[in-house]
């Protein structure tokens, strides 16, 4: 029976092992020789403070400040139970805890943290492919391998100085059975480029316990064919008559490239020169990163120089490029200023930037609009074109008088020849006679259109009808062989220097 309540304080023990016990920090990695302090805490005071560190337990006292493991916190009443670990051994790696009695009562708290004494990991290791060049566009993959550090080790790519950043896997990380040293492997892939060629691909990796990165790398060499800088016809400018000229070339390839010039019907593979040494062909001069000059030089251009094209073939064991070069005695166009982020259009040799270009837009869709709203306003007489459009009705379509008569109104009227023909004449009357008829008044308006008109009306339309010339108009077309109708109309055709609206006559 006497089992009973020591085996009920152990499962209480268990039961309130870290409740309400704050411990800082939970994990902590530090080298050899570093300092550590861990603080355990409770909301209520405390009897005691013990910590456990490696396999020695450690009674900790608030004014024992002279060993190597010693007290830290505010004090016991506070409830905080603290160790300074002055320096770190490597025995110590592995699980610190802190043992909080309570002043009343046989529970106590217990608390756990992770102190890892870091290992520095054994130097990296980069795999790659035996083969000691590669081709453009071939496939490349690399594997790096860290072993044995405690943590494990971090992997960083460099392609040169350029962090790379695609075609990066998921690091791998494993232990030995029973170790806790740590080994990590990292895989990166790419497609290669000439770019690549002469590059250093790097595995660079650090550690808490390195005192700086440990690299493994490999130097990238890739082959392709000659590549030019530049597309189309290339053209040297400033060559002087009379002078030397230098038809400079500058190529790209991969292994060095054999080239060949044809000027005419001559050809010449480098070192070479024509019969009497005006025409030299030189070696490729290599300018690094796959980069070759190619020189033909003239030692006096001339005009037919001037005028001739001149064909380079440069050529190594994975293709061929071929250049056709000008020469020019005018000087250098200026150089296209650098592109940047904002958008440039080249129009004519003028460069417009993006607010010019805006501006151009706005401008046009302006012009379209207001082009737009005129001819609307035309078409429908609204706004400023709303009494010119009822002048010009009045004009063209004309007014009856009450008298029955219709007057047409006009600006200066063409004078008529007394040589135009009788044919003509007949046409325009039959014309003009139709556009009368159309505005006539029928039937019972022609009868009012006869009765009387007051006096003072007769007044006023006689100031109306000055310089009124009447027209006598047949109805119909005019017969040489029939007589014309027993009746006619008149119409009033009027000249007036500037078009003036007609008074409507009253009925």
């Amino acid at each position: 029976m006497a089992a009973l309540p020591a085996l009920f304080g152990l499962l209480m023990a268990v039961v309130v092992t870290g409740q309400n016990l704050d411990i800082t920090p939970r994990e902590a990695v530090r080298r050899v020789g570093d300092d550590l302090t861990v603080l355990c805490k409770v909301p209520y005071p405390i009897d005691a403070c013990r910590m456990t560190v490696g396999t020695t337990s450690y009674r900790l006292i608030p004014n024992n400040q002279e060993e190597e493991i010693v007290y830290a916190g505010q004090g016991l009443q506070h409830g905080e139970c603290g160790a300074h670990i002055k320096h770190i051994k490597e025995e110590w790696n592995g699980n610190i805890s802190c043992t909080l009695p309570p002043q009343t009562g046989q529970i106590e708290v217990i608390g756990t943290m992770r102190l890892l004494v870091a290992k520095a990991p054994a130097n990296p290791q980069l795999i790659s492919p035996p083969q000691p060049a590669f081709r453009e566009g071939d496939g490349f993959m690399a594997q790096c391998i860290v072993p044995n550090g405690r943590p494990a080790a971090k992997i960083t790519w460099y392609l040169d100085e350029v962090q790379l950043l695609a075609g990066i896997h998921q690091p791998v990380i494993t232990s030995e059975p029973g170790s806790d040293l740590k080994t990590i492997s990292q895989n990166v892939s790419r497609t290669l480029a000439p770019e690549d060629n002469g590059q250093k691909l790097v595995c660079r990796a650090e550690h808490e316990a390195l005192d700086g990165p440990r690299e493994a790398a490999r130097q990238l060499v890739v082959h392709y064919p000659p590549k030019r800088l530049e597309s189309g016809p290339i053209t040297i400018f400033g060559l002087k008559l009379g002078g030397e000229g230098r038809l400079n070339v500058t190529i790209r390839a991969n292994p060095a490239p054999t080239t060949e010039w044809t000027v005419g019907d001559l050809v010449l593979i480098p070192p070479r020169s024509n019969e009497d040494g005006s025409i030299t062909a030189l070696e490729p001069l290599h300018l690094g990163g796959g980069f070759y000059n190619v020189t033909l030089v003239l030692a006096r251009v001339a005009k037919e120089d001037v005028e001739r094209t001149y064909y380079l073939r440069v050529t190594n064991d994975l293709g061929r490029e071929e250049f056709a070069v000008r020469l020019s005695t005018m000087d250098e166009p200026a150089a296209r200023k650098s592109k940047t982020s904002y958008l440039i259009i080249d129009v004519y040799g003028v460069e417009l930037e993006t607010g010019a270009i805006v501006g151009i837009v706005i401008a046009v869709l302006i012009l379209l609009i207001a082009i737009i709203l005129v001819v609307f306003a035309k078409a429908t007489g609204r706004w400023f074109f709303a009494g010119s459009r009822g002048r010009d009705h009045t004009k063209s379509s004309g007014e009856s008088t009450p008298a029955g008569d219709v007057l047409l109104e006009s600006g200066t009227l063409p004078s008529r020849t007394d040589t135009e023909s009788a044919a003509g004449q007949r046409s325009r009357l039959s014309a003009l006679s139709a556009r009368v008829r159309a505005v006539l008044p029928r039937g019972r308006d022609r009868v009012q259109a006869t009765e009387p008109i007051p006096e003072v009306e007769d007044k006023a339309l006689a100031e109306e009808k000055k310089g009124v010339v009447y027209a006598e108009l047949a109805l119909g077309d005019q017969n040489a062989e029939k007589p014309p109708p027993p009746s006619t109309e008149y119409a009033e055709i009027v000249y007036t220097d500037q078009p003036a609206p007609v008074k409507e006559a009253k009925e």
